[in-house]
């Protein structure tokens, strides 16, 4: 039995076909315009910048302005501290858990941000070690208490894969992990 498509709908099937690639070809386009990927957006300010393809100059000033940037409106950071010297410079940032952030999401937010950030911190060259502290094991309520830290340092963050940095991943690809217990949604790898 042979199927056979009334005109009409040929027509249809052909506009939607045009609209779908028309619209992929736009997208692709925005993005090779606007660029993508890490090193762009939040952190980047091209108004200081003297060659694309260097990172500004890394100062405290700097580096609290662009970890602010990089973790967004959706967590408060309470520092971003730059110590060391020559190329053995650590970073120290510790940020409040959402009010937002549910029990089950703070591996995941976690992993999120926390890897936008080293990835763009690494591109200093002089960065040796990098870590990210979440505060507030209970949603809602600020406290002192650790909800998830993890630290990275420059040897392990060459082998890192940003992209494939998540929830599933994180504990397998840093130094130093730990989560709250009770927050943990994935079993450590």
């Amino acid at each position: 039995m042979t199927f056979v498509t009334p005109r009409k709908n040929r027509r249809i099937s052909r506009g939607a076909t045009v609209l779908i690639f028309g619209t992929l070809a736009a997208v692709l386009l925005c993005a090779l315009i606007t660029g993508c990927g890490y090193g762009t957006g939040a952190f980047r300010n091209d108004s200081t910048q003297k060659d694309a393809s260097e990172p500004p100059l890394l100062t405290q000033v700097y580096l609290q302005e662009a970890v602010s940037g990089g973790f967004g409106r959706t967590m408060q950071v309470r520092h971003a501290t730059l110590s060391g010297e020559g190329m053995d410079k650590i970073v120290e940032i510790g940020v409040d858990r959402p009010a937002t952030c549910g029990d089950g999401s703070v591996e995941g937010t976690m992993a999120s941000s926390s890897g936008n950030v080293m990835a763009y911190l690494f591109e200093y060259p002089e960065i040796s070690r990098v870590t990210v502290t979440m505060y507030g094991v209970d949603q809602g309520i600020k406290s002192d208490e650790i909800a998830a830290k993890v630290t990275v340092n420059r040897t392990t963050a060459k082998d890192i894969d940003w992209s494939m940095f998540g929830p599933m991943t994180m504990s397998s690809m840093v130094d130093e992990y730990y989560i709250y217990p009770r927050l943990q949604t994935f079993p450590a790898a």
